[in-house]
């Protein structure tokens, strides 16, 4: 594998991520607008882990506070 088709392909993989500014710069932004944009981005994509994270959390703790089992007679 040559270093230029790693090169190439680790740039295209950025340009598809929304976090990193190299998205925003393919798609016309300038330099300090692309990093500004990648980490409204990042915060965002953050919370919105943050969130699905609490919310299966929750739920585990529901899930093993009930009990399903049944005892034997």
């Amino acid at each position: 594998m040559s270093r230029s088709s790693k090169s190439a392909r680790d740039n295209r993989a950025n340009q598809l991520n929304p976090v990193h500014p190299a998205y925003h710069q393919s798609r016309g932004a300038r330099a300090t607008e692309a990093q500004r944009f990648a980490e409204l981005n990042r915060v965002s994509h953050n919370d919105a882990t943050d969130d699905a994270t609490n919310d299966a959390s929750a739920e585990a703790s529901r899930a093993s506070s009930e009990s399903f089992a049944v005892k034997p007679t």
